[in-house]
């Protein structure tokens, strides 16, 4: 559930003073502007606040929650201008660290999930899919800031992984091919890096792919 959930209420909060001990739902104000910049619920009705979200006035900023009861920070909500929600941060080991990012809308008509395999909030991993189905992710392998390998996936099956093996290039210079089994089927190489591939397949592919 959406921490924007919490601004249904906010207009009663507005209105009235909530009880020190209700676990519906807190607010905060600026004390120098007294516009809303804080509601705070207690979402699952244990009696501890485990949702906070983050306004300016009635438009929300960020929204953080804590889904599993254990004190810690799981869910982080983030809102464009227009209070839309955008993406939805989680921990993939669920210890508080955000790393995973799932974008709300879909990108060039595929859904998108960002990851930080470093755990250092730095994106090096990104997925596209379409319904459950992965069909492309591309990777910052270096931890440069640029994408450095593509993979394309048919279902659910790698169909294409291209590299760039030079010094952060920011285009393939190696592509490999496979069946729709998965198996591999052939490779090119763009060995001058000038856009002009070799293509190998059969043995010789698979000795320069280092497939046996």
């Amino acid at each position: 559930m959406s921490f924007c959930a919490v601004l249904v209420i906010s207009a009663a909060i507005s209105a009235c003073d909530v009880p020190a001990d209700s676990n519906r739902a807190r607010a905060s104000y600026d004390p120098f502007t007294s516009r809303l910049i804080l509601l705070s619920a207690d979402q699952n009705g244990d009696g501890q606040i485990d949702q906070w979200t983050y306004l300016d006035g009635n438009r929300p900023l960020r929204g953080e929650g804590d889904t599993d009861g254990d004190g810690r920070v799981d869910r982080w909500e983030y809102f464009d201008a227009d209070a839309r929600l955008v993406r939805v941060g989680t921990s993939s080991q669920n210890d508080g660290i955000e790393d995973t990012w799932t974008y709300v809308a879909p990108i060039d008509g595929a859904s998108r999930i960002d990851r930080s395999r470093g755990r250092d909030r730095r994106v090096d991993r990104r997925e596209y899919f379409a319904g459950d189905a992965l069909v492309r992710a591309e990777d910052d392998a270096n931890g440069d800031g640029k994408v450095d390998a593509w993979s394309r996936y048919e279902g659910g099956v790698l169909r294409e992984a291209a590299f760039d093996t030079s010094v952060s290039a920011g285009r393939p210079d190696r592509r490999l091919f496979y069946d729709a089994q998965g198996r591999f089927a052939a490779i090119e190489i763009d060995p001058e890096r000038d856009g002009t591939f070799e293509r190998f397949t059969g043995a010789a592919g698979a000795a320069k792919a280092g497939v046996k």
